[in-house]
């Protein structure tokens, strides 16, 4: 149901597995989304993304030709475009290295499908999509570092307030 005031939101998926790629694709396009390209590696990914410029892209982290490098290189070139990395790993590492990749969403593979969908519009609206179990190692590894400023949502800081950093720790601890 397309008017002339909205338009579909066009998807790139990079995944090495095809039955994952398919299982994305058929969620995705269930909440109304259009699936303009799909990629096995990150090579593809990145040129896909540059030809097709997708309103998303979503990206598997361990992909052949990483793709941690092109969620670098997709929010290099193209800002407007939502980066999420899609994965199955719980890692620290993979979580950190992704967000300073410009990535602003990190979902887990077994994530409920329906869910993905809501996750991609919030971060195309400017959300960050981060599981909340993976949110308190976010907020624990940059209170570690003793910095004032969280690094997130693609490249922009955010500088927090004493409170703010209350309900953050409080969040943090399952609140």
């Amino acid at each position: 149901e397309t008017n002339s005031f909205t338009r579909t939101m066009r998807v790139l998926i990079a995944d090495d597995h095809a039955a994952t790629r398919a299982g994305v694709r058929e969620s995705v396009e269930e909440g109304g989304f259009e699936v303009c390209a799909e990629a096995a590696n990150a090579q593809d990914a990145i040129d896909l993304a540059l030809s097709e410029r997708p309103d998303a892209c979503l990206l598997d982290v361990h992909m052949p030709g990483d793709g941690i490098r092109a969620a670098t290189e997709i929010s290099e070139a193209l800002p407007d475009c939502a980066v999420v990395m899609l994965t199955i790993s719980r890692n620290d590492s993979d979580l950190f290295s992704s967000l300073r990749a410009g990535a602003a969403g990190y979902l887990l593979k077994d994530t409920d499908p329906s869910r993905l969908p809501d996750a991609l519009r919030g971060v195309i609206a400017g959300e960050a999509a981060v599981p909340r179990a993976l949110v308190a190692r976010l907020i624990h590894e940059f209170r570690d570092r003793g910095t004032r400023r969280l690094p997130m949502i693609g490249g922009r800081g955010v500088e927090l307030t004493s409170r703010e950093w209350q309900v953050l720790d409080l969040m943090a601890e399952g609140h």
